[in-house]
């Protein structure tokens, strides 16, 4: 049985049921997953392309993976955090170094990454929805190419997906909800990057319906 992974940030990973309803996108991508295949969610909170290194867990991912394994690589959110020197790295330096780096790894042990750009937070300004991710994406994009990788862009289409629903309803994929809707957050909470049980189901089926395009061996649709 081969196994896809999915190397992440906060916006993939599991959640604790203290932080529900709080879902990543990764916890609604297994049932996308054909027969044969199961699912390893190793995307942590917090960690950027720089400190999934560093801390040594990518090291972890190749101790287990195996030759014929796919690699769901999704790095961004934290790595923009230039100020923050475990986390930050520049899109132009170290991220693509860090991405060129984790996917030859991978080839070497016969698996096959795949970059994922980092989906959009929710922000809009003057009721415009507007971009947070800067040259992050692009880079991505160009170390993919460098790399001889697949590369899914999901920047756009979830910045397509927040302002086609509008403002207001897009908070439904989002954990920016009023007061006294959910037991953990009797005061609400209003953050705009991490994805509810709507969002992170949207955002699954989006990425196994372009996976499927590219490796047509391990999501059904």
């Amino acid at each position: 049985m081969n196994t896809v992974y999915i190397l992440g940030d906060s916006t993939a990973a599991m959640k604790e049921d203290s932080a529900r309803p709080e879902t990543g996108w990764g916890e609604a991508f297994g049932k996308y997953l054909k027969p044969g295949w199961k699912l390893d969610n190793r995307a942590i909170n917090g960690r950027s392309t720089k400190d999934y290194i560093s801390k040594g867990h990518f090291d972890d991912v190749l101790g287990c993976v195996e030759s014929g394994d796919i690699v769901l690589i999704q790095f961004g959110h934290n790595d923009e955090k230039l100020d923050d020197k475990e986390r930050g790295a520049r899109a132009w330096h170290e991220y693509i170094v860090n991405l060129v780096y984790m996917s030859g790894r991978l080839k070497e042990m016969g698996a096959h990454p795949v970059f994922i750009t980092s989906i959009a937070r929710r922000n809009f300004q003057n009721s415009i929805l507007t971009d947070t991710h800067g040259d992050w994406p692009a880079a991505m994009k160009a170390a993919a190419e460098t790399a001889g990788v697949p590369c899914i862009d999901m920047t756009i289409p979830t910045m397509v997906m927040i302002a086609s629903a509008g403002e207001e309803a897009s908070r439904v994929f989002f954990m920016n909800f009023d007061r006294n809707l959910y037991d953990n957050y009797p005061n609400g909470d209003d953050d705009n990057t991490h994805l509810r049980p709507e969002g992170a189901e949207m955002v699954a089926r989006m990425i196994a319906e372009k996976l499927q395009s590219l490796v047509d061996c391990c999501v059904s649709i």
